[in-house]
């Protein structure tokens, strides 16, 4: 069975059935087949391979041998000359089809595993479902920052920190005003999150829920939270409610730059089904960070899983460049309300 997806692309795509989507915009007349696809490509990686090939077909991991190679991999054999072929090595049942393809010399074949797909194309770092399978991820992850490193996000997080504070004063006394008017109680709220090495932290925040919001216990903030009074529904839209957050960074208790700060509640639940999600914790925590610029706004596992690739990618790959690009994005992203 092949679902053709429409072009405006599913966020989440169901596990059981072969997907193909045809590309409007690239002028490559490479395809692009992914096997035991599973959970780790989203909208925004499908937006972009969409881009570089002209098909692609995503080929679940529970899928029978005949109706595989005679609905998917026969006639694109026929169809198509460049063959870009993803191939997941814990799912074995898709090997098959790496065997297909390349007795056909006449083809030009691609092999490329799910973990070099991801860091190369698509700027993340594939996590595996479960721990068992944890071990062939590359043993470089989980190294801190070194000394150069730490540096110079030190001086950029001075830097920028106290122009950011001169500059967004003025929003501090109107949002101070804006939230006493509407929600009467304290303009600040402080919550306990992770910094680096687990350490708990005071996370200083503009209000922008009610009082008792958390009445009922801890829970997920959510794109159209209920609890969220009217002001502070613009400031999370703009990102006002994060300022406060510039005096933990000028406090060393976070960076401008990295993984979210999450709560020890939600992290041990995570850490719990997600293979490698303490490894973010070997550095600081930012106000904003590569998850954050990548992937929308969401709540649970499936969404931290996604976000921790991206967090991970970062962390193994950090550059200058790197930094300045998530700073920019983070602009854009602020002025665009984009992930709201």
């Amino acid at each position: 069975m092949i679902n053709r997806l429409p072009h405006s692309l599913s966020t989440a795509l169901p596990h059981t059935v072969t997907h193909r989507l045809r590309s409007k915009t690239s002028r490559r007349s490479e395809i692009l087949i992914v096997t035991g696809y599973d959970y780790f490509l989203n909208k925004f990686d499908l937006q972009i391979l969409l881009r570089r090939y002209c098909e692609i077909i995503l080929v679940p991991k529970a899928v029978g041998d005949d109706s595989l190679l005679n609905e998917t991999v026969r006639p694109l054999l026929r169809a198509h000359s460049q063959i870009h072929l993803v191939t997941n090595p814990h799912h074995d049942q898709q090997h098959h089809i790496v065997y297909e393809l390349v007795v056909r010399k006449n083809k030009a074949i691609r092999v490329t595993t799910v973990y070099d797909f991801c860091e190369r194309d698509l700027r993340k770092l594939y996590v595996p479902e479960t721990y068992q399978q944890s071990g062939i991820q590359s043993t470089s992850l989980g190294r801190p920052f070194g000394p150069g490193v730490l540096v110079i996000k030190k001086f950029l997080d001075i830097a920028l920190s106290t122009g950011l504070l001169l500059v967004s004063s003025p929003l501090w006394l109107l949002s101070a005003y804006r939230i006493r008017s509407e929600s009467p109680g304290p303009v600040f709220y402080h919550q306990d999150r992770l910094g680096r090495g687990e350490s708990e932290f005071k996370c200083l925040k503009f209000r922008s829920m009610r009082l008792d919001a958390e009445a009922n216990g801890a829970a997920f903030s959510r794109r159209h939270d209920k609890r969220v009074f009217r002001f502070g529904a613009l400031m999370r839209a703009w990102r006002i409610d994060e300022l406060p957050q510039l005096l933990n960074v000028l406090r060393g208790d976070i960076s401008l730059i990295g993984p979210r700060p999450e709560r020890r509640v939600f992290t041990e639940t995570f850490e719990e089904y997600i293979p490698y999600y303490a490894t973010r914790h070997v550095v600081k925590p930012g106000i904003t960070g590569y998850a954050q610029i990548r992937y929308s706004y969401g709540t649970g596992v499936n969404d931290a899983r996604h976000k921790l690739m991206y967090d991970l990618y970062y962390i193994k790959n950090w550059s200058v460049a790197l930094e300045l690009r998530i700073i920019l994005e983070t602009v854009v992203t602020m002025a665009t309300k984009k992930g709201w």
